[in-house]
């Protein structure tokens, strides 16, 4: 685990994605929009089951699945990971599915904006269930208030006052946040690829078994809630693709180097299931 943490350490992408993490969410905040807002607020059952789905359901199965792999290593690492806001890319690949775009757009920003509330609400949770973690409620709760909040904040006050800036600098970041996310798909990947190769065995199975059960659950609860078919596959696409930079600082304020290693895997394993899955037209 020492050699672990060396590793984690002496990683340059890791080292930016904290910075990066305020960038990311005061973008975010400039793409909300109230129309798209507004739009998703009438259909109250779908934005209810939806927003439920994301922040109660999802944080529940990954406490199931972390003490159905007690034993693992990663026990821990599934439960945070569900934990994470819907990822950037789950727009992107929404409008290839041509799912609500406007639905997914305003999960991801709510989620987003609560998530330091129900991070450190689930964290205490899993701490409760989980004896070998601790970690400091008002630390932490501060952290994601400074990482993502206030960032996120700053962006929707400046979308809706319509500064003239915006639009030019907004067009810059869409472009340099895409080309950011790409890099670091494959940069992290390449800088931590000997645990990940030692680790793969352990977590293959943990992330499997989780993406199966989140598929299980979500298309049978839409079909007993009886959601349309554009919602059902854009909230789908919203549970499986948590947002793995938001994950990877986690697992440095939480000081966990195995959950960065999980969080890698689990991503790319998202990635061959949910990017097939939006390409495919029906």
């Amino acid at each position: 685990m020492e050699n672990l943490n060396e590793l984690i350490d002496a990683s340059i992408t890791l080292k930016t994605i904290p910075l990066m993490i305020p960038v990311m969410f005061y973008f975010l905040g400039t793409q909300t929009s109230s129309d798209s807002i507004k739009t998703t607020f009438k259909d109250r059952k779908t934005f209810s089951y939806a927003i439920l789905f994301q922040i109660i359901a999802l944080p529940f199965l990954g406490l199931v699945m972390s003490q159905i792999f007690s034993n693992n290593i990663f026990s821990l690492s599934i439960a945070v990971v569900l934990l994470a806001p819907g990822g950037f890319i789950s727009g992107i690949l929404t409008h290839f599915k041509k799912g609500n775009i406007p639905l997914s757009v305003t999960l991801t920003s709510i989620t987003s904006i609560v998530s330091p509330l129900t991070t450190v609400a689930w964290l205490s949770l899993i701490s409760v269930n989980l004896e070998e973690f601790d970690f400091n409620l008002v630390q932490t709760f501060t952290q994601l208030v400074l990482l993502i909040f206030i960032p996120y904040s700053i962006g929707l006050f400046v979308k809706l006052r319509e500064f003239r800036f915006v639009n030019n600098f907004t067009n810059f970041l869409d472009k340099f946040i895409k080309v950011y996310i790409l890099v670091i798909t494959f940069t992290g990947p390449f800088e931590l690829r000997d645990p990940l190769i030692n680790y793969f065995s352990e977590s293959i199975l943990v992330v499997i078994s989780s993406i199966i059960s989140i598929y299980f659950i979500q298309q049978l609860s839409s079909k007993l809630v009886k959601i349309g078919k554009d919602n059902d596959r854009t909230i789908l696409i919203e549970a499986l693709c948590q947002n793995f930079p938001i994950v990877l600082t986690l697992s440095i304020i939480l000081n966990i180097p195995e959950m960065a290693i999980f969080g890698i895997i689990y991503y790319l394993i998202t990635l061959i299931v949910v990017v097939p899955f939006s390409l495919i037209r029906n």
